[in-house]
């Protein structure tokens, strides 16, 4: 069921995209995460401290990186079955909204263009 939702996902986000009135509204996940890693890097990231420290550090930034998200998304999912125990659509449609491969694809290829054109420096 997990594939099924997985690829459901990924056609209605590339068909759909995410709204830019959500967007808007909440941001996207992606920049969620980006925000948690500058985050992190701020606080534990100091040019100051020993290598073996910063090594640390990054692991235990890693750990929340990976952590944060994936408890959120197993307590999502563990919800969606309680509610809908057969929301297969539900899933496919909140799952859309975490990925970002339609945003990303039209800014590569803004920049492509920018490049292209001389109007990128």
């Amino acid at each position: 069921m997990s594939v099924l939702i997985a690829f459901l996902s990924l056609a209605v986000e590339r068909a759909l995209g995410y709204p830019d009135w959500l967007f808007n509204a909440i941001g996207h996940p992606v920049t969620w995460i980006g925000r948690l890693i500058s985050f992190l890097d701020r606080r534990l990231n100091r040019a100051t401290d020993s290598d073996e420290l910063r090594r640390r550090r990054g692991v235990q930034a890693l750990l929340v990186i990976l952590l944060v998200p994936g408890l959120i998304g197993l307590a999502l999912h563990v919800m969606l079955w309680l509610i809908f125990p057969s929301g297969l659509v539900v899933a496919a449609i909140l799952g859309s909204t975490l990925l970002s491969q339609k945003s990303l694809a039209e800014h590569v290829e803004d920049v492509a263009d920018a490049l292209e054109t001389g109007g990128l420096t």
